[in-house]
């Protein structure tokens, strides 16, 4: 026994000695957690939002929440995908400037992530599915029972394993699919790849590859654009290569595993690139590793009307910390002109107290960000 333990002595010591040494290409830099040791108020106070706005905490105690769609009435749907489950977040009616409550939706699903409402019937993508239910929002209550649109139509799991689904104002339904890995040739075309259905689940296209694992997509408001935020590949090093800001079209391929960013190519798969496939290059770069999961165009909001927020998780594999909040672009005839921190504060001297997840706009242009590190929801709203 004895022996046994010096062994793993001998074992854990070696591994902190071979840590402390790897080349910074390889770093590993996870968020250290703080955020159950602060208050609410101590949250509020690291916060920094955009001149005009005030953000608050609208919600707590949301293990693991992710994605967030908002309902006719102003409540808000949340997915819970590690417990099943998807949450309902109720509107702050009595004006105390909290949510006036939560309840259980639906549980017993299979990693549910993206949500989508459409004309009464509420959308949700498990890792490998997706199902629908009509749903009530006045009453705040389900009519019937959740059915399968979708099976067997894309791979589930894998290291990208969340679905985001979406309604386009085309009434097709769209839905990403991470990449199983980090870089690789995937077996399966579905992936690293956006899907797009009819609203029953029938007549599966892809409509765009290459993208490793695009989260966060939206339509700009007016050009009916469709614009993806990707997640781009990790061990090239700490500042390669950028995370990337997609204009989303038919047919194109965005360059994963073979081309990253503005043409870097990849050490590993660049040669395997075939001599007919054209990639696309984005649009926009944002700081490598920094994770953008969802951008929302602003409908609602007139201060932010013309613009689009995007949510940065953070950096995991970054010998410097990146990410960690929410940043506005500014678009002129369809194309990003500028980038700017719009909310600020998750992150102080590589202290970590929450990462930024999905966006949502209800109706009075109040904007919604789900933290699935702290479990809270904050509600940025106008101050002017």
């Amino acid at each position: 026994m004895k022996q046994h333990l010096k062994s793993i002595l001998y074992m854990a010591i070696a591994g902190v000695f071979f840590w402390l040494f790897l080349p910074a290409k390889y770093t590993v830099n996870m968020p250290v957690q703080f955020a159950n040791s602060l208050s609410n108020q101590d949250f509020i106070n690291r916060l920094s939002v955009e001149e005009g706005f005030n953000v608050s905490i609208f919600a707590d105690d949301l293990d693991g929440v992710r994605a967030i769609t908002s309902t006719e009435n102003n409540d808000l749907i949340v997915s819970q995908p590690a417990s099943g489950q998807l949450t309902l977040v109720y509107k702050d009616d009595n004006h105390d400037g909290v949510s006036d409550g939560q309840r259980l939706l639906l549980n017993g699903l299979n990693r549910p992530h993206g949500l989508a409402l459409h004309k009464d019937w509420l959308y949700i993508a498990e890792t490998n599915a997706v199902l629908r239910i009509q749903y009530n929002s006045q009453e705040r209550k389900f009519i019937g029972t959740p059915h399968y649109i979708i099976r067997d139509a894309f791979p589930g799991g894998g290291n990208h394993w969340s679905r985001t689904i979406k309604i386009g104002p085309d009434s097709k339904l769209y839905l990403s699919v991470g990449s199983s890995c980090n870089v690789c040739l995937e077996d399966s075309p579905e992936r690293a790849s956006i899907l797009q259905f009819d609203l029953d689940g029938k007549n599966k296209e892809i409509i765009a590859s290459g993208l490793r694992n695009t989260v966060g997509f939206d339509w700009q408001p007016g050009s009916n654009l469709i614009y993806g935020v990707d997640n781009g590949r990790d061990f090239l090093g700490n500042d390669s290569p950028p995370e990337e800001l997609n204009q989303i079209q038919f047919g194109k391929h965005y360059g994963w595993p073979f081309i990253h960013g503005l043409n870097i190519a990849d050490p590993d798969f660049a040669k395997s690139k075939p001599s007919t496939l054209t990639t696309h290059p984005p649009a926009h770069s944002f700081t490598a590793h920094g994770a953008p999961l969802s951008i929302l165009f602003i409908r609602k909001n007139q201060q932010l009307k013309t613009n689009a927020l995007v949510a940065l998780h953070g950096s995991w594999n970054r010998s410097k910390k990146s990410g960690y909040k929410i940043v506005a672009l500014t678009f002129v005839e369809g194309k990003p002109l500028q980038q700017r921190d719009f909310l600020t504060g998750f992150m102080h001297k590589e202290n970590v107290i929450g990462r930024p997840v999905d966006l949502s706009e209800d109706n009075q242009g109040n904007i919604y960000l789900t933290d699935d590190y702290s479990g809270k929801i904050y509600k940025i709203s106008s101050s002017q």
